[in-house]
């Protein structure tokens, strides 16, 4: 009887990545905090919901013991978390990788994904950006950085405890993956909530920087596809889409989605992350990888949801 464990799996992308992994395992256990997910977002029936801390061991131990499979997803996301509880994050995405690893080890499991970031590139000088471009902390005192640094943190402890203990694992580098239910913390539903709910439209930087969007739906199949591969000695994936996008063409694009007016207001601010991100995902390419859904179609989907729930909570309220 196959089984699967997927840690985080209460929260965006875990609660998609169990969706389409139903029919591949016979039990699906999925293990979280619901510090920013929910188990409801979980279909019933072969799920196995168990809610525990991945900081605490103990917790850890109420999880069963005969899985083959951990795709571990289990972290502090968002930038507004960066900035507020920088040591929060660091705690629980580094003990919880620790803990991860110590349960692999103690029951000989032999498969594990973890869910990387493309933070650890930090300022990349190298555009598109691909798995080889070296990682990077450019600033120890800036908070935004204990994110990036607790996932580079992870990697070589997966990287290392793998070559250790004889393990397979698989390190995927999460490029701006969005979509419903992706949270508050990030620049998608924070321009649709200024515009949804009439705030000022503040915006951090001068527009011009860009990134590159990946809709979750493209997400979970890149992660499923390297996942499986069994070539690459070097099993690092970059995961999203190289559709590059400056911040004001994504206004403007959801000025458009929403037929609203919007007027932003750039203010310059301290600690702000890289000017450019765009993914080389050549790698995830030769194994099959292709996106299919575009900015336009994808924001658009997003835009209706997030719409649709702030106007909800004002009513609400």
């Amino acid at each position: 009887m196959s089984k699967i464990l997927v840690t985080g799996g209460a929260g965006f992308i875990g609660t998609n990545l169990i969706n389409s992994l139903i029919n591949d395992f016979d039990e699906i256990i999925a293990f979280d905090n619901e510090f920013r997910g929910s188990f409801t977002n979980l279909p019933s029936g072969k799920i196995k919901q168990i809610k525990g801390d991945i900081t605490k061991y103990s917790d850890w131990d109420n999880l069963p013991k005969d899985i083959e499979t951990i795709f571990h997803l289990g972290a502090i996301n968002g930038t507004k978390f960066f900035y507020e509880i920088p040591e929060k994050v660091l705690e629980v995405n580094v003990k919880g990788v620790q803990n991860l690893l110590d349960f692999t080890r103690k029951h000989d499991i032999k498969d594990i994904l973890f869910a990387s970031s493309s933070e650890v590139y930090g300022f990349p000088k190298t555009f598109p950006t691909n798995e080889d471009v070296e990682l990077s902390i450019p600033d120890p005192y800036n908070p935004r950085f204990s994110y990036s640094s607790s996932k580079i943190i992870g990697e070589l402890l997966c990287i290392n405890y793998s070559r250790k203990y004889n393990f397979k694992h698989t390190i995927v580098r999460y490029h701006n993956i969005y979509g419903p239910r992706m949270g508050h913390e990030h620049v998608m539903p924070q321009f649709i909530k200024k515009l949804t709910c009439n705030e000022k439209f503040i915006v951090e930087g001068d527009g011009t920087e860009t990134r590159s969007f990946c809709y979750i739906d493209d997400a979970i199949t890149a992660t499923k596809i390297v996942h499986k591969d069994n070539t690459f000695e070097n099993r690092i994936f970059n995961i999203g889409n190289p559709e590059e996008v400056s911040i004001s063409t994504l206004i403007k694009h959801l000025a458009k989605i929403s037929g609203k007016q919007i007027v932003p207001e750039f203010q310059q601010t301290v600690n702000f992350g890289t000017k450019r991100r765009v993914p080389d995902i050549s790698k995830a390419e030769s194994l099959g990888y292709e996106p299919k859904i575009s900015l336009i179609e994808g924001f658009e989907i997003t835009y209706k949801w997030y719409n649709e729930y702030y106007k909800n909570k004002n009513i609400q309220n």
